[in-house]
């Protein structure tokens, strides 16, 4: 969309730009009129010229966007890929995981009592 608007204001610069130029030149009639014939040629082969790479400026906006199109389909089927090899590796591991969380967790709680066991035991030879 810039490209575009960018050509646009290039063209319409020039067109202008040679009006302009041709308008306020001090020059006869015919002189004039043999200059803008002249130019006429030069504008229309700039016009075509400019139509072909806006033409390739398209034809390579295309391009790039279908090829980041492909890339990010072919990165996150990968991704999915990658993920779904690491749950079935960690698969076996996870049963055996949660067997020493919860060993760990009982270790704790015996820990806690013997702790409160002992502060208890702490107070009343205190007293």
């Amino acid at each position: 969309m810039k490209v575009k608007s960018l050509l646009l204001g290039i063209l319409t610069g020039s067109i202008v730009a040679g009006a302009g130029t041709l308008l306020s030149a001090p020059a006869s009639g015919k002189d004039l009129r043999k200059r803008i014939q002249e130019n006429k040629a030069e504008i229309l082969e700039l016009l075509n010229e400019i139509k072909g790479k806006a033409l390739d400026v398209k034809n390579e906006a295309l391009s790039a966007s279908l090829t980041s199109k492909e890339s990010v389909k072919a990165f996150t089927t990968e991704v999915k890929n990658l993920m779904e090899n690491w749950k079935q590796d960690i698969q076996p591991h996870k049963e055996e995981i949660q067997l020493r969380i919860s060993e760990i967790e009982g270790a704790i709680q015996e820990l806690e009592g013997v702790v409160s066991k002992s502060s208890t035991g702490e107070k009343e030879n205190k007293k």
